[in-house]
């Protein structure tokens, strides 16, 4: 059974066909396909994040903080069964890292770079599980300090996609994906050579930016993220005009 396979399988496949398929062979492939080696790190934070909120739920307000304005103060509310949405999410990039990988025309090319295709949804859990954290001490009346958090995660995170890029594989799912470098894998290879770069130093001055005011740390670290996105696109198509033009 291929991966896409058991993709449509999940989705047409009746309720109790699918507990009954569980308790066989084929319930070992299913399994196979949710769970490896690979994306363990990221079940166990969806499993922290789950817990976290199950702990802290009969204990929050009903009315919970759930967004953070520049400063760092909060500016949005909801609903305390918010507190699931880092779970949730990270359960739902889960799914998705498995949807894309049955049904990329390049699936062929995932097997190459796995460990860092399922690194990077690790990273993304991760951001969760933490802006969950910031969440709770808000809810609890504390002040998290997200303008100073989010500045640091984030550019961590940068600096860890960043040091991965190079090691992607062509496809279309994971990656600094344009017209020009789906169109030629050398500009693929390129790009994300040189935009691994980009990003790695963008992470570093995405931190450094706490060192400013709360309003000038905003702007700067908008900056940042704006430049480390368009650099690598600009460059792309600058090495996919060298090699159809040899300009």
């Amino acid at each position: 059974m291929s991966a896409k396979d058991f993709i449509c399988l999940s989705f047409l496949t009746p309720p109790e066909k699918v507990l009954s398929m569980l308790k066989g062979q084929r319930g070992l492939l299913v399994m196979k396909y949710l769970f490896n080696r690979y994306n363990l790190k990221t079940w166990i934070l969806f499993i922290l994040s789950a817990i976290a909120a199950c702990i802290v739920l009969p204990d929050l307000p009903e009315i919970i903080p759930t967004h953070f304005n520049m400063s760092g103060e909060v500016d949005g509310y909801g609903s305390r069964y918010m507190i699931f949405l880092a779970p949730v999410t990270i359960l739902i990039c889960q799914v998705l890292a498995e949807v894309c990988r049955a049904i990329d025309p390049k699936k062929e090319n995932y097997d190459k770079f796995k460990k860092y295709y399922y690194q990077l949804f690790f990273g993304i859990g991760l951001i969760m599980l933490v802006m969950q954290g910031v969440t709770i001490a808000a809810a609890f009346g504390r002040n998290p300090h997200v303008d100073t958090i989010m500045p640091v995660m984030l550019g961590i995170l940068f600096i860890f996609i960043g040091n991965m890029m190079p090691k992607f594989e062509h496809n279309f799912m994971a990656g600094i994906k344009t017209s020009w470098t789906l169109a030629n894998e050398q500009v693929w290879k390129e790009t994300h050579r040189f935009g691994g770069k980009v990003w790695m130093i963008g992470g570093f001055l995405s931190i450094l930016t706490v060192l400013l005011p709360a309003f000038w740390r905003f702007i700067a670290f908008l900056a940042v993220v704006i430049i480390i996105t368009i650099i690598p696109i600009v460059f792309s198509y600058i090495r996919y005009k060298k090699y159809n033009t040899g300009i």
